[in-house]
């Protein structure tokens, strides 16, 4: 299993969706989803370039803790 943390979420919705769009689309939508979609996306298209066979799900509600070390 990989987990993929997007982290530039605004940034990538932005560049595919245009400046004035994804500023709306925050209001009326679930940029997490769009950015998960987004990815999937680009990554079935990279996949099916290099025949690479994949079966690839969307989960929600997870949650991850960032555990800093001092």
């Amino acid at each position: 299993m990989i987990t993929i943390e997007i982290t530039n979420l605004d940034e990538l919705v932005k560049e595919h969706r245009g400046p004035l769009s994804a500023l709306l689309g925050k209001l009326v939508t679930d940029v997490e989803g769009e950015v998960e979609r987004i990815v999937m996306n680009e990554l079935r298209e990279e996949f099916e370039k290099r025949g690479i066979k994949a079966n690839m799900t969307s989960i929600g509600g997870i949650s991850f803790r960032r555990h800093m070390s001092t």
